[in-house]
């Protein structure tokens, strides 16, 4: 008589996987008879010996299953193993990506040793302050500490984007849990940044060490800059998967994005320019620091320098305690979303699809209604065309960068030379700004349609679609702004009026130009580029030529405001205002004549273009 024992056994490297072990053990022994023939009785030691090996097989059962209970549990943070791997593995593919060669390196570690020379002999100038008055120096360690920190994150969300993307889930998510990839991919990105601030932060050590005396003010600078990159870490990688996910939730989520990359420094001028209108002083600005929650761990940096710094322990001990609670919150948020990033359909939307009610070329004709009067339909459709490509793809949006950069440049100075207001200045960068948004690369942006462009429609509808375009915008918004300025400012009724119709007409004359310039681009010229708002491969030109026709755009456009300059300077009426012309008359007489010129600039301009769109070899 036979029995069957079922044993579990652990696998060799703990995975939790059970084998069956089926054992056929002799509980009896068969006798046989004198005669030959099977008994049917046991023998009595056999009895004894199935006792004992059931015994012992019940007490490997026992052991087995304990033993698969401890692997079990140890499986549970197993994936700790796997963090790490994916850490180096990303580390290695980022040295590798980079390929330093032995040259870099050294030009690398001579630049971080400057750095770190630099830093330390700044650290021990402030630490000889320490010594003296440490009271005045909390807020500006507050601020540097708020300045590092926000370089730090803007460097560990970029380093989340690059590196998430080259991330394979399909192969991560076989093997390691989602909290395993997102505590990897953190521990790369500490390192990464933990490499760049080794020396520099050791230099800072030395430095304040040796200005103060003290040797604890070096650990404390070590443990507050590792908790500050820690803490900058956790909300840069958040921060990042956060966009990412908000943008692909959203149906022009890209579009967003790239806006607030593009023009995300604007708050941060416009607070300048009202700080510099209010005349606050920095030295008051620098004291709000003292308010953010970011002055724990200044305080912690100060800390090791003892009574002299006047600082409270339990502030410094308080930043520890504060960021141990914040990472593992903001690890959790990064575990919440790369887990809906990947394992959720990531082409929904929190919207409903807008496809059906954006207007195509050929629905809701109140544009056409409302100009088909004196204009073609060719040309209102091409129009139509320009407003609708540019509010999906606002590409033309990027080339007011420069004009702000050429206005800041080149406008202001040349506005205080000749002491013009700020006013026409102002009337100026709207006019031509919105006539390059719409007037920029007109042969880069309809690329992929300009073999059907130039079959179909005439030179003057292809370009004065554009020119209709940068108007239709143009009118209204110049209106808004420059006529409630002109009320509350000293110009008069009449000089409102014409410094709107100003606008207007340099709107129409830097549309023009520039489309004249662009239709003397070569297709054969135009590569892809890589491009905001939209992930479809863009085409345009590449290096200088690139710029060229915005600098020649802004040149003429100059020349054209030039009388009104002149006639707004206060160096100029004020000299013909004592022969008898009165400085009404200078200023509104130097408008009109820009007004007259630019109207002469644009019909010429507008003549090239469409000779070139017509004699146009593909």
């Amino acid at each position: 008589m036979t029995g069957a024992v079922l044993a579990f056994a652990p696998s060799r490297h703990l995975q939790g996987q059970t084998h069956a072990v089926s054992q056929t053990v002799p509980t009896s022994s068969p006798n046989l008879s004198k005669t030959g023939e099977r008994s049917t009785q046991p023998h009595p030691q056999n009895i004894i010996l199935s006792h004992k090996q059931s015994t012992s097989q019940e007490q490997r059962i026992n052991y087995f299953e304990k033993y698969f209970q401890i692997g079990t549990s140890l499986m549970d943070i197993s994936w700790l193993n796997g963090s790490v791997g994916i850490a180096q593995t990303e580390w290695r593919r980022h040295h590798r990506e980079l390929g330093y060669s032995r040259s870099r390196q050294v030009t690398l570690a001579f630049v971080l040793s400057a750095i770190s020379i630099g830093f330390g002999s700044l650290s021990w100038v402030v630490g000889q302050e320490i010594i003296t008055d440490a009271s005045d120096l909390r807020s500006v360690v507050s601020l540097a500490v708020a300045i590092v920190f926000v370089w730090l994150v803007i460097r560990s969300s970029s380093l989340t984007s690059r590196r998430f993307e080259q991330l394979a889930p399909d192969a991560l998510l076989t093997t390691v849990p989602v909290r395993a990839v997102v505590l990897g991919l953190t521990l790369f990105i500490l390192a990464r940044l933990g490499a760049v601030l080794a020396v520099p932060t050791l230099g800072v050590a030395i430095g304040l060490a040796l200005g103060t005396g003290s040797p604890g003010i070096a650990i404390s600078v070590i443990v507050a800059i590792l908790i500050l990159t820690t803490l900058a870490v956790g909300v840069g990688t958040a921060g990042r998967l956060a966009s990412i996910l908000v943008g692909r939730r959203l149906v022009r989520g890209n579009l967003y994005k790239s806006l607030l990359v593009l023009f995300g420094w604007v708050p941060f001028l416009v607070l300048f320019l009202l700080l510099r209108e209010f005349s606050i002083p920095i030295d008051q600005l620098i004291t709000w620091f003292d308010w953010l929650p970011l002055v724990l761990i200044g305080d912690l940096a100060l800390l090791g320098a003892g009574e002299q710094a006047g600082v409270e322990p339990l502030r410094g001990l308080g930043a520890i305690a504060a960021v141990a609670l914040v990472v593992p919150f903001l690890l959790g948020l990064t575990t919440v979303f790369t887990r809906r990033l990947w394992e959720t359909d990531p082409g929904g939307s929190t919207q409903q699809s807008t496809s059906s009610q954006e207007d195509s070329l050929g629905n809701r004709d109140w544009l056409g209604g409302l100009l088909s009067v004196h204009i073609p339909r060719p040309t209102i459709t091409m129009a139509r065309e320009r407003l609708l490509t540019e509010r999906r793809v606002p590409r033309g949006l990027l080339n007011t960068a420069y004009v702000v950069l050429i206005v800041g440049v080149v406008g202001f100075p040349l506005f205080a030379i000749f002491a013009a207001p700020g006013f026409l200045l102002l009337v100026f960068a709207l006019g031509i700004a919105i006539g390059i948004v719409f007037g920029s690369e007109p042969i880069s942006k309809s690329y992929k349609v300009l073999p059907m462009l130039l079959t179909t429609i005439r030179g003057r509808d292809f370009v004065g679609g554009h020119v209709l375009a940068s108007l239709i915008v143009g009118i209204p918004l110049i209106t808004i702004v420059v006529v409630p300025l002109g009320v509350v400012s000293d110009a008069s009724f009449v000089e409102t009026i014409v410094l709107t119709l100003t606008g207007v007409v340099l709107c129409a004359c830097t549309a023009s130009v520039n489309i004249a310039f662009g239709m003397g681009v070569n297709r054969e010229d135009l590569v892809p580029v890589p491009g905001f708002f939209t992930n479809v491969p863009l085409y345009g030109e590449m290096g200088w030529a690139a710029f060229s026709g915005l600098i020649k755009t802004f040149a003429v456009v100059s020349v054209v405001l030039f009388p009104a300059l002149l006639g707004n300077s206060q160096l100029i009426y004020g000299q013909l205002e004592p022969l008898g012309f009165p400085t009404a008359i200078v200023r509104i007489g130097g408008l009109c004549i820009t007004i007259l010129l630019a109207l002469g600039v644009s019909k010429i301009a507008f003549g090239i273009a469409v000779n070139r769109y017509h004699n146009y070899a593909l």
